[in-house]
């Protein structure tokens, strides 16, 4: 008896060799219902070994996958964030590897996409290094080794991410790392903390720590793992305005300034957060919320699933209005929103993953009544009325 996992690849085979029929391909959406879509990912690795140059998938074909998925479990709430997931997932497969993988693996193919529509492309790994002279570097086009050497400090680029050894360190000089929009990276600082900073951040830190504390400067969004000392405690200045004090813990700070607050979300550990007069130490699974302007500080507790989205590369939209969201895709895809008309009064639900193309995102939003145009050229997203 054939297995749902062998009937999984067998459909997908077909659907990607171009001969799937409609039976097939109901099929396969009803695999994918009842599997979700964790089973899709070792069936479509496989698909792709065995994908052949110059397959295409006609836009009615794409455009009839997504409301497929998109409205099977309407009445279902339960199964809204998986399907989305579906969705994004589905659409990767019909969409993104046509339209943006150009290059085959047989004889290293060329594929042109005719008719190409306006898109935009996900945001990487990337950042800007200003060394404490003003020289810049920029990371995203350098290769592993030595970066630079500062007063003895050695800074090093390994995989994606940037290492400090100050173990030679003669003297202290400081350092900003920013990403821009459209960037994330990962640092390691001279004490062994970990940094994972999202698009549009910046991280302002010595070179080597010395003294009774530890302490760096950031705006945006940044998460920390914080190597232990209790001899020596962490602290996070943001935006000016704010202190967060740790020992040894993971926790997530959001502090972008066109947002209305700063939310410090602790995962593990403790931290004491104080802001003005107001001082609050805070335990695992909890968020303190402050806004930027005269307000005092307030304990949440939030999906902690959806404050650490970013560091795992998805976009977490639940329960977000129309502005969240937009503000997330800007600073991702580093583009311009701009609303004609009133913005709808409308919030958001799912999950899906950074790497998809603009277009391929949008097509998902649509299927709540909101339409968008993307203005390649101008690097805007348009939502219309």
């Amino acid at each position: 008896m054939q297995t749902d996992s062998s009937r999984l690849q067998e459909l997908l085979d077909r659907w990607m060799s171009d001969q799937a029929t409609d039976a097939d391909k109901e099929a396969l959406l009803e695999l994918l219902d009842r599997q979700g879509v964790e089973a899709l990912t070792p069936a479509l690795r496989e698909a792709w070994d065995n994908l052949q140059p110059g397959m295409a998938m006609s836009d009615e074909t794409k455009d009839a996958i997504t409301h497929r998925i998109l409205h099977r479990h309407n009445s279902a709430p339960v199964h809204r964030m998986r399907w989305w997931y579906a969705a994004a997932a589905v659409l990767t497969l019909a969409i993104a590897i046509p339209f943006g993988m150009k290059l085959w693996k047989s004889n290293n193919t060329t594929i042109v996409q005719e008719n190409r529509q306006p898109d935009v492309a996900p945001g990487k790994e990337g950042a800007i290094l200003t060394l404490a002279n003003g020289q810049q570097i920029v990371l995203d086009s350098m290769g592993n080794g030595l970066v630079a050497s500062q007063q003895g400090t050695q800074i090093t680029l390994q995989n994606g991410r940037l290492a400090y050894d100050a173990a030679k360190a003669a003297d202290i000089t400081y350092n900003t790392m920013t990403t821009p929009r459209g960037r994330k990276f990962q640092l390691l600082l001279p004490d062994g903390t970990k940094v994972w900073m999202n698009a549009g951040s910046s991280l302002r830190f010595p070179t080597a720590f010395t003294g009774s504390e530890r302490r760096v400067e950031m705006t945006g969004e940044a998460y920390f793992e914080v190597a232990k000392d209790a001899n020596h405690p962490f602290f996070v200045t943001i935006n000016g305005q704010t202190d967060v004090q740790a020992l040894g813990t993971e926790f997530n700070i959001h502090a972008y300034a066109d947002e209305q607050h700063i939310n410090t979300t602790l995962l593990e550990g403790s931290v004491r957060v104080r802001n003005g007069n107001n001082s609050r130490v805070l335990t695992p699974g909890q968020q303190a919320r402050i806004p930027h302007e005269n307000g005092s500080m307030t304990i949440l507790s939030p999906d902690l699933d959806q404050v650490i989205a970013w560091k795992s590369g998805y976009f977490n939209f639940q329960n977000a209005p129309l502005r969240e969201v937009m503000r997330q895709l800007a600073r991702w895809y580093d583009i311009e929103v701009i609303y004609e008309g009133n913005v709808p009064d409308q919030q958001f639900e799912g999950e899906l993953p950074q790497s998809l193309q603009l277009s391929q995102v949008t097509k998902i939003l649509t299927k709540v009544n909101i339409k968008f145009r993307i203005e390649e050229d101008k690097k805007r997203l348009i939502v219309l009325p």
